[in-house]
């Protein structure tokens, strides 16, 4: 497999074409837009494509609006590929005015009933106290509040004791303290202010409660499940304006979600005033391939550019490398560069897997690599570990091992002494050697490809080495030291004076 070769795309067009070859844009796969920042260089009458942000106002406008009829926005409907601002507009405003008929009846019927609720708790504890509520409201010479305040501040009242009012507490719950307190009126703007700082709230008794408390404390039953009877009914003239706006909302939601992505791609719009602009980086075997997406479009032309002609406005081609998905994992160890000439994956992936499946195979060690990979399928390293968990098992299956240690198949010995060693330290040659194969295909000279720790030399010297101790420790030969040491002390020489021969036979 190889590297793709990139070029840069000049793609300009008519102004009045834009909406469309967005929608285009949008399906490439193989197309890399460059932005338009990048692009432009402070020449007068070149500008970035300014963004409209009504998209985004509209989106964020619609999902006030289906919060506050409960509607649960999706995007499952086919866009439209154009809006009628005005229209969609004008449409909300009708919508909300509906919307905020109901919910300000709903919101007034709720703080009513929350008021009469409250109310009702009052008279609980007006009904189990002493308090003789019309001898109070015709006191002509002192005034009675009632209500509560916070649990936690009955004993700041300890503060005041001695001042001119008598405090009364009717009752406490978990959080309140129900109480009234009754003061002459000359005092009556210094109590409040006591019990204001106290966090006080006054609680109105009905003009209706005398005499009984059970009749009124009846009546305000009577009042709070009539006020649920009219919340419930709101809500289900809520219920009835969802359902009957709810198709052509979602169909709305879709078409600005669809359009706002596009409108995203404006950031590579060069404008040139009379003309627009889109640069990006393409393959150059799929070219033909792109520009039949642009067919219908007559006002399009094309250039194509060297891929490093504006590198030094960081305008740098991606790394693109075709390779089969079966050794696709692999791309993260090779780590091509666009200025490599070739693509190792496919080395790296056949190493990896015959290592894996020859000495590092193993039923329990293939099962936990299966078990992260499938944990982190995700991410680029999960997938390597999901193709090498694969191979891992297959050679667990020859040799029948669990961790290397115990052998399933007692009849079956390994073939190598030292399996897991020797795939270690051949998966760690092999890459070296893969990787000095990469160097030397972007070396300029034959000298640089030869007289290098990363050339021809390099390799020598490091496989001289392993055919020696394969022999010594893994055949268990008696190979005499000498003839490798010679072999490797001749490259290590010659790596040494690379740069002297390299200036005599390099002019």
């Amino acid at each position: 497999m190889a590297i793709e070769e990139m070029v840069l795309l000049n793609m300009t067009f008519d102004c009045q074409e834009l909406d469309e070859v967005l929608f285009q844009l949008k399906d490439s796969t193989y197309f890399y837009p460059q932005t338009a920042s990048k692009i432009v260089n402070n020449v007068e009458g070149v500008h970035i494509l300014e963004k409209n942000h009504i998209y985004s106002d509209l989106k964020d406008r619609l999902i006030q609006d289906a919060s506050d009829m409960k509607l649960d926005l999706t995007s499952d409907l086919e866009p439209e590929h154009t809006l009628n601002v005005d229209k969609v507009q004008t449409y909300f405003k009708e919508l909300e005015v509906e919307i905020k008929k109901i919910k300000d009846i709903e919101n007034q019927l709720i703080v009513e009933k929350e008021e009469n609720e409250v109310t009702l708790q009052m008279l609980h504890h007006l009904s189990l106290s002493k308090v003789d509520l019309d001898q109070i409201k015709n006191c002509q010479y002192v005034v009675a509040r009632f209500g509560r305040f916070q649990k936690q501040h009955l004993a700041k009242l300890n503060y005041y004791e001695g001042r001119p009012f008598i405090f009364n507490k009717l009752g406490e719950d978990h959080q309140y303290v129900w109480c009234c307190y009754i003061v002459t009126k000359s005092l009556l703007l210094e109590v409040d202010n006591i019990f204001q700082a106290l966090g006080f709230r006054e609680i109105e008794i009905p003009s209706f409660v005398h005499g009984t408390l059970e009749d009124a404390k009846k009546e305000l039953k009577n009042e709070i499940h009539a006020m649920d009877e009219y919340i419930m009914r709101m809500e289900q003239k809520m219920t009835i304006l969802r359902e009957t706006h709810k198709v052509d909302l979602l169909k709305i939601y879709s078409t600005i979600h669809f359009l706002k992505r596009i409108e995203e791609y404006k950031i590579y719009v060069v404008d040139y005033e009379n003309k627009y602009a889109i640069y990006g980086f393409l393959s150059k075997r799929h070219i033909k391939e792109f520009q039949e997406h642009f067919k219908d479009i007559k006002s399009i032309e094309y250039k194509q550019l060297p891929n490093d002609i504006l590198d030094q406005q960081d305008v740098v081609a991606p790394v693109v490398v075709h390779n089969a998905k079966i050794v696709r994992p692999f791309e993260m160890l090779s780590k091509v560069k666009q200025s490599d000439k070739i693509d190792v994956t496919i080395a790296f992936a056949i190493l990896y897997y015959a290592v894996f499946i020859i000495f590092l195979g193993d039923l329990a060690v293939g099962a936990l690599m299966l078990g992260l990979g499938l944990l982190f399928r995700k991410k680029e390293f999960g997938k390597l570990l999901l193709s090498l968990s694969i191979a891992a098992i297959v050679g667990g299956v020859l040799y029948g091992s669990l961790f290397y240690v115990k052998n399933l198949y007692t009849f079956l010995a390994s073939p190598l002494n030292y399996r897991l060693v020797d795939g270690i330290i051949l998966l760690g040659i092999e890459t070296y050697t893969i990787r000095c194969i990469q160097r030397m295909a972007i070396e300029d000279t034959i000298i640089d490809k030869v007289l290098s720790m990363k050339g021809i030399c390099g390799i020598i010297s490091i496989y001289a080495v392993m055919i020696y101790l394969i022999c010594h420790y893994e055949v268990s030969l008696s190979t005499p030291m000498m003839p490798f040491a010679i072999v490797v002390a001749a490259c290590l020489m010659l790596i040494v004076f690379k740069s002297t021969i390299k200036k005599k036979f390099v002019k």
